[in-house]
């Protein structure tokens, strides 16, 4: 299936509203439902941020609140927007506000609330509340999710069959939604539907699996949090792993630890790469060529390509954080730079046409929203220094956006961190050229949110991601839009390497190759991918390498027929 995305808020994707309800920051899927209260335009008060409409609904275990303004904000910076909540629909308790009673009350911009309740105020903060909100970066659109299984001091927050609601700017006349009171919600009736779990599943043999994860300050070479990643690695199994924050793992590193936890596909052996501040890519997908798309920046773009023959432009990213929005559109500017130069003649580098793009990493998208829209849509922000504007996909409409949720809820926030005053987050992305490539299959992993008989099916446990990295990792099976079905997995059976030893090795390596076979090239390359060795044709079942010249470290041998290539790692001490 293609879904053809537009940009956040004013660009949605065509298909959306045929989804359920999604905490993602995309709206679509709130048409069908009511305007509980509607307000009148022109009441902002000199403020600029002028409430146009309030919609609400539940399911089981969450309320669900979406609002319009007209003026753009983020939601959890410089704002004087607030939330009051009645919840035990009892306008003669809480904090008596314009004929609302407000046990539940939220500072957006502040991250924080204060409860009332039987006559006593509480300060709280996000997770005390299980509140959801989305987008992270600046809109007019806004929509929050909220636990309903609060409780404090052993009583429920929510202990009525309906809430009231508002939100108001706390300015000299700012505006307010409804301008009294609030609006009056039943929680009581028939809500959204259980969500099914999503299940991790098998990559299908047409699809390659990508996984995304911020790794949390060299996590994946912390002893201490190593146990909880494999487990991880271990249920997903990907072909494709992007990492980022591996500040002073280094690639062999990585590539050691990956490969302790899981095999590649039989006759294949993974392949790392690491040429940025902090990202690493591990596959088995051959590694063609890279780039580094701007020195002091941590963008990193790969030409992979599968055993087939399919290939795919794959940019594994780390933007800035936090109040850097100069930086990061020039790290999206760039990204549209280097895609331009993909698909024209010359440059740096010549795609075939129709190749995939996939652009995947923690793009911290917490500021201007700017930034989605150019990666989205090819319009750069600064067209004298990276040139002009250039639409992503090949069949020019815009990248698509792959959203995806977590196991057993209608949430999508791929950050999270009970210690921090910001609320969870969609930090990482997966976006892609929906014109030549498909996802089938894919989740925002949090074990926490996991059943039983999932963690159980898996091996996992349930605090796995939460001890890993406050990031939660995601994946995406993508699949090639094509007649020709890709076969990331399939080795030939002409060409195999049946031993290769000593393990370590140190002057000498032995290589024993599978019995039916032409004759062959031997190349030695190093964890980046550079020759170091190459071996005249051979044209013998058994042979011995001379490897005098190899410093200690790790190597892939690669042999090649001609028509098909495999490829064994191994240690020199």
């Amino acid at each position: 299936m293609r879904i053809a995305v537009l940009a956040i808020c004013f660009f949605l994707p065509s298909l959306m509203a045929a989804q359920p309800l999604l905490v993602d920051g995309l709206f679509e899927d709130w048409n069908a439902r009511p305007v509980l209260a509607a307000d009148a335009a022109g009441d902002d008060g000199g403020s600029g941020v002028d409430f146009t409409a309030l919609k609400i609904t539940h399911d089981d275990r969450f309320l669900y609140i979406r609002f319009n303004t007209t003026a753009e904000v983020i939601l959890q910076e410089d704002n004087t927007l607030r939330l009051y909540i009645d919840t035990d629909f009892d306008a003669s308790t809480g904090q008596q506000l314009q004929g609302l009673g407000a046990e539940l009350q939220w500072n957006f911009a502040g991250r924080s609330g204060t409860l009332r309740i039987g006559g006593s105020t509480r300060s709280i903060d996000h997770a005390d509340i299980g509140l959801y909100p989305a987008p992270t970066y600046s809109s007019t659109d806004f929509e929050i999710a909220l636990r309903r299984d609060v409780t404090f001091g052993g009583q429920p927050l929510y202990t009525a069959d309906s809430v009231r609601v508002a939100l108001a700017v706390i300015e000299a006349g700012g505006d307010r939604i409804p301008d009294a009171g609030g609006a009056a919600y039943g929680t009581g009736g028939e809500g959204l539907p259980v969500p099914p779990e999503t299940l991790i599943g098998e990559s299908p043999r047409e699809a390659v699996r990508l996984l995304t994860w911020n790794t949390l300050q060299d996590g994946l070479i912390d002893e201490q949090r190593q146990p909880a990643f494999a487990r991880v690695l271990k249920a997903v199994r990907p072909d494709i792993m992007c990492f980022q924050e591996c500040w002073d793992a280094s690639a062999g590193q990585v590539l050691l630890f990956v490969r302790s936890v899981i095999d590649p596909p039989p006759g294949r052996s993974w392949r790392t790469l690491k040429l940025d501040q902090g990202n690493v890519l591990i596959t088995h997908l051959d590694i063609e060529d890279s780039w580094v798309l701007q020195n002091n920046y941590r963008e990193t773009a790969s030409l992979l390509a599968t055993q087939a023959g399919k290939k795919m432009l794959l940019f594994n990213c780390h933007f800035r954080c936090c109040s850097a929005d100069l930086e990061r559109q020039q790290e999206a500017d760039g990204v549209i730079r280097f895609i331009r130069d993909a698909k024209s003649p010359g440059g740096e580098i010549t795609l075939d046409e129709g190749t995939p793009i996939v652009l995947t990493g923690d793009l911290n998208l917490v500021g201007d929203r700017r930034q989605i829209e150019t990666l989205l849509t090819g319009d750069i922000a600064d067209n004298t220094l990276y040139g002009p504007d250039e639409k992503p996909d090949w069949d020019g409409s815009d990248m698509a956006l792959c959203v995806s949720r977590h196991p057993r809820s209608r949430i999508a926030h791929t950050w999270q961190n009970p210690r921090s005053s910001y609320a969870p987050s969609i930090l990482d992305y997966i976006l892609y050229t929906g014109s030549s490539m498909s996802v089938t299959h894919d989740m925002v992993i949090n074990t926490a949110d996991m059943s039983a008989a999932q963690l159980q099916q898996y091996a996992l446990e349930s605090d796995d991601c939460a001890t890993a990295s406050d990031h939660l990792p995601r994946f995406a099976d993508l699949a090639w839009d094509d007649e020709v079905a890709v076969d990331p997995v399939a080795v030939p059976e002409q060409l195999a390497i049946d031993a290769l030893w000593p393990q370590p090795a140190r002057d000498r390596l032995h290589l024993r190759l599978g019995s039916a076979h032409r004759p062959v090239a031997i190349t030695v390359t190093d964890l980046l991918g550079r020759t170091v060795l190459q071996h005249p044709t051979l044209s013998v079942k058994q042979t011995e390498l001379d490897i005098t010249v190899l410093r200690p470290g790790t190597y892939f041998l690669q042999v090649s027929d001609g028509q098909h290539t495999t490829a064994r790692m191994f240690v020199v001490e």
